[in-house]
């Protein structure tokens, strides 16, 4: 054909492209957008067996997101094995692993759960003390880290509390994610709404002179 990836029936005349249903063979035979079998194995139409994928040099996001073993995408935010040589775009499919190592456009799957192809996962160090910038007038309980409004408590294990990338971090959205939390933090299960400090101590009166 005219990638020079695919091979049909020399009675098709031409192999793909428009009207390639209407040659002698028909669709079946001289159509190339559904071949996949090697020509090393079959008869034409099939992909032909010299073809090789380019296998550029990778390259990795910065922190090391994608796991050991697997590349970006061009994005940078999913990953695919090394096998692929390139993860995602044009002839995805036609990669060593075939599409469902090769193709990005339907993985969702964290990386910090599942192995490539996958969403890249920076997942912030989890302290050994939860942080101290919980805001003076409010408190979330111990093991509790406060978000950036300062309104809504998640688990220390989350490492940030609420932001972009929240469902990937430890304990996953419906622990370290805010935007739906509504519960109070009495009830001691993270997330939780704050609540805030109300001083018991009634200040010390200054004694008059009568």
């Amino acid at each position: 054909d005219a990638s020079g990836m695919k091979c049909c029936p020399s009675y098709c005349g031409m192999c793909g492209g428009f009207g390639c249903d209407k040659r002698p063979g028909g669709a079946m035979n001289c159509c190339s957008g559904s071949i996949t079998k090697s020509c090393s194995y079959s008869p034409p139409p099939c992909v032909a067996s010299d073809y090789k994928p380019p296998t550029p040099k990778p390259t990795y996001p910065p922190s090391g997101s994608c796991p050991a073993g697997s590349i970006p995408d061009v994005s940078g935010l999913k990953c695919c094995p090394y096998k692929c040589g390139t993860c995602g775009g044009y002839g995805c499919d036609t990669r060593p692993g075939g599409a469902a190592s090769c193709c990005t456009g339907r993985v969702s799957n964290s990386c910090a759960y599942s192995p490539p192809p996958c969403v890249v996962s920076d997942i912030p160090k989890i302290p050994t003390n939860p942080p101290t910038t919980t805001p003076p007038n409010v408190k979330c309980g111990e093991g509790g880290i406060i978000d950036g409004a300062g309104r809504v408590c998640c688990s220390y294990t989350c490492g940030v509390c609420g932001g972009y990338g929240c469902d990937v971090r430890p304990g996953g959205p419906s622990k370290c994610c805010t935007s739906n939390v509504t519960r109070s933090c009495k009830s001691n299960d993270f997330p939780c709404v704050a609540e805030e400090f109300k001083p018991t101590d009634k200040p010390t009166e200054k004694p008059t002179d009568k």
